[in-house]
This record gives structure tokens, sequence and C-alpha cells, in this order.
């Protein structure tokens, strides 16, 4: 008797121990979730699963605790909570793990519903075949480089969008955040969904920094693929498509790629290497080389006055070969969330939330890096590329200011000592995505292009449909949402 009376308490406790651990699960998915979509705005699931399945190394620290001074005492006062009922009605016993179990699948159905989860694996259900029609493989492509090749200096700028203008030119804000882009916008290249300064679209695959680069120097969107978990780890980074550096590499450039973070993060460091064998100069290049120690590491590792200091060194260097070079770097002062305030970030216009104060002040050092590039003695052949990854998901600075919702968007893009004939109607009313700027770069370097199409890409400079003029936006998201086998053979695994 007391032996069962032993068992009996055992598997009591083991109930209860069981059904407070999938409360606890319960209670972090649904507080996960409303963290997570509160603080980067409209992720998509596609983002997600691609975050799920590459490496974190080199996450910016400040967002994991974030979560946890946020969110802790909400999850342990909530479980315990729930806990506490589920206890009263079933005691220990099976229905309290039962009950558990009933909680776990509410709070699971209210993730799907409450996000895109739900229409993310409903399109993986249905197949596209929008990709397969429309991409023009560049391998198959006649390309003629000048017989003096230019160098390229390509710079993606964290979360810089035209929304930051003022609305005077094509922006949103009442005052002009980032008037030093705009001035270059004004003295150079800069095409336009419209008759101002408003950018391009970014499509579905291409909203965060991995998808932009992917977008951008590939003409292609970055779609993920539930079914294989290790398709970007491990393995060759998108191996069927063929990148903006396989090309120059293939010509003869010297490449190099600048980070003032990790490279690993987000699959980066396999991207650039896979695809054109760059030289990656990151935060763990300047601690090697002495330039910083380990406990020197801000934000997500070095501030971006440091990555520009950096790169004026590197490109003295490089600039020294015999060879002609690509460039590329990515600034990250005004990444989500609030950005980084540096020593370089003085206040424009008081009582401000101080994302604006990182945002102009990166406006004003990329300025600043530019007109020393163009002071060098390379200059005169070298095209400079400036343009804005993806849109700001900071949702602090939606919060502060009354946005119209129906403002249409764009990133920031700049080409600065373009070698390609083009007719000034060309940059406005040029309804276009950043998957366009592909072969637009080869084409402001001089490179002729058969067709003036690459990827999914349409060269800026000629007057050939981009794909978004030929289907519209919002057709286009919604097919590169479905399963493309196409693009999963092809490009993702390259069978």
């Amino acid at each position: 008797m007391g032996k069962e009376l032993v068992k009996t308490n055992k598997e009591k406790k083991i109930y209860i121990i069981i059904s407070g651990v999938i409360i606890f699960l319960s209670v972090f998915l649904v507080i996960f979730k409303e963290w997570l979509y509160n603080y980067f705005g409209n992720l998509t699931f596609n983002e997600i699963v691609f975050h799920i399945k590459v490496p974190l190394k080199g996450t910016n620290k400040e967002t994991v605790l974030d979560f946890f001074k946020s969110s802790t005492v909400s999850i342990v006062v909530i479980t315990i909570v729930l806990i506490g009922i589920n206890y009263g009605f079933f005691e220990k016993t099976k229905k309290s793990v039962i009950s558990s179990l009933i909680i776990l699948f509410i709070s699971i159905m209210y993730c799907i519903n409450s996000t895109d989860m739900r229409s993310y694996i409903i399109n993986q259900l249905k197949t596209s075949s929008l990709i397969e029609n429309e991409y023009v493989d560049p391998n198959t492509v006649k390309l003629e480089f000048p017989e003096n090749k230019r160098n390229l200096i390509y710079i993606y700028l964290e979360s810089m969008e035209s929304s930051h203008y003022s609305e005077e030119y094509g922006g949103r804000m009442y005052y002009n955040m980032i008037p030093e882009l705009l001035e270059l916008s004004k003295e150079n290249i800069s095409f336009s969904i419209n008759d101002k300064y408003s950018g391009g679209k970014v499509l579905t695959g291409a909203t965060w920094t991995t998808g932009a680069m992917v977008a951008q120097s590939a003409g292609l969107p970055l779609i993920t693929d539930v079914s294989d978990y290790n398709n970007y780890t491990g393995v060759e980074f998108l191996p069927g498509a063929t990148f903006l550096g396989d090309i120059l590499e293939e010509n003869g450039y010297n490449q190099e790629v600048m980070f003032g973070s990790e490279a690993e993060f987000g699959g980066r460091k396999d991207l650039f290497k896979d695809h054109g064998n760059f030289k990656i100069f990151d935060l763990n290049t300047a601690i090697e080389r002495g330039y910083m120690k380990e406990e020197d590491k801000v934000w997500w590792g070095f501030s971006d006055r440091d990555l520009f200091k950096y790169a004026k060194e590197e490109l003295s260097e490089i600039s020294k070969e015999d060879k002609p070079f690509n460039f590329t770097m990515l600034t990250t002062d005004t990444h989500f969330p609030g950005g980084y305030v540096c020593e370089l970030c003085d206040p424009i216009v008081s009582n401000i939330y101080h994302y604006e104060n990182v945002i102009s002040c990166s406006s004003r050092q990329v300025y600043d890096f530019v007109k020393w590039i163009q002071e060098q003695d390379f200059y005169n052949n070298t095209t400079i590329i400036l343009c804005g990854d993806h849109l700001t998901m900071d949702q602090d600075l939606e919060k502060v200011h009354d946005f119209d919702p129906t403002y249409q968007r764009g990133i920031v893009n700049i080409i600065i000592n373009s070698v390609a004939n083009i007719d000034e109607p060309l940059t406005k009313n040029r309804i276009f995505s950043t998957m366009d700027l592909f072969p637009t770069t080869l084409s402001a370097m001089g490179v002729k292009i058969e067709g003036n199409r690459l990827g999914l890409g349409t060269n800026l400079f000629s007057n050939e449909e981009t794909l978004i003029q030929k289907y519209n936006e919002t057709y286009v998201n919604l097919e590169f949402l479905k399963r493309s086998k196409f693009y999963n053979k092809n490009i993702l695994y390259n069978k």
C-alpha cells in the first residue's frame, strides 16, 4: 500500500512538472511573438524561417537583452497564474496535462492567425511559374565590358529609405532628415517611382539585409524552403544564382566587402565568399589587426565612424593594385531599434526621437565619405552606388510621427560617376524594385548588357519594362510567396 502511494505521488509530481513546462512554453511563445512583431514591425514568416536556418552569431546582444528585460516578469507571472488555475481545477492528474496541451494548442493557433504564418504555409502548398518564366540566366547573356574596366564602390545603407526626405522631395517627414543624401541625389542619378525622389520598391524576399543583398546583386528574391533545414548552412549559398561578384571575379576584379559587425550573421560571409571570393573585413578583422579590442565593441561591432575610417585605409591599398576593384560595404548605425548614437551625432532638431539624429548623422558621414572618394586619384575611373538595403524596421519612428498609411515607401538610391547613357525622363516615374539594381549597376560601369535584363532585374538605363511594371507589385509579391519548383531546383539547390 505504501509503495502504491509513493508511486501515485511520484506520478502526480510528473504530471504537474509536465503541465507546468507546457504552460511555460505556451506563455513564452505568445509573449515572444508579441515582442517580436512590436519590436521589428511587419516581419514576414519567410524572413523568420531564413534566420532560423542561418548563423545568428554576431547578433546585437542589446536586442536579446531587451526581450528578457521587457518580458521576463510577464512570462513568469502569467505562467504562475495559469499553473495555479490549472492545478486548482485538475490538481495533479492526467487532466492537468491535457488541459495544458489545450493551452499550448490555443497559443500556437493564436500565433498562426495573428501573423502571416498561415498564408506562408498555404502558399507553400501552391506553385508559381513566374520566376521560371521571367528569369534571365546571366550566364546566357553577352556582357561586354569597356576596355578600361571601371572600379565599383557599392555602399548598402542600412535602413535608409526615401521617406526620410521631407514631403517636398517625395518623403513623408515634415523636415528633411537627410539633406546631404538629397544633395547627392540631385547632383547625380537617382531613380524614383514618381517625379520626386521616392526611390524604388522592396519586394518579398528582400525586406532584410541578406535578402536585400541577394536582390541587388543577383536580381532575385531570397526565398526559403521549409523542407530543408540546412540549405543556407554549411553548403554553398544559392549555388545556382549568378551574382554581381561572380561576374566581376570572372572579369579579373579584386573584391572586398566590409561590415561593422560579424560577417557570419545572416549568412553574409557565405554569400560573399561563394559568389566572388571576396576578401572580408568585419569586426573580427578589426580585432585581429589590433584596430580595437574585444571589449571595445559597441552596438553590432564597431560604429560607422570607424567603418568609414577603415574603408579609407582599405581603398587606399586596394586601389594601388594592378586590377580593377569592387569594394562593397554595409553601414550599421541606423539599424533598428533606435540606431547607435555615436560621437558625431549632434542633434539637428530639438525634442525629436534620437533615431532621427542617427539617420541624419549617417547622411552626413556618407556624404563626407563620398567627397573623400572624389578627391582620390582612382575616382575618375570609379562608379559609386549608394542604396538603402531595405525599409527601416524601427517601430518607434512609426509611432512618433503620424505618417500617412497610404504613403508608398521606397529606398534611397544614388548612382555617382556613371558612364551609362540615359535620358533624364527615365529617372523619374520609373516603377522599379531593388532587383533592378543588379543590371543597372553593371550598366553604370559601362558594361553593355544584351537584352538589358539579368536575373529578374531590368537595366534602368534602358527603356525595357521592369518586372513590376509588367505584372504590378502586388501580383509579383504574391507569386514570390508561392513555391517555385524552378527556384528550388535551379537556384536554391542547383540540382
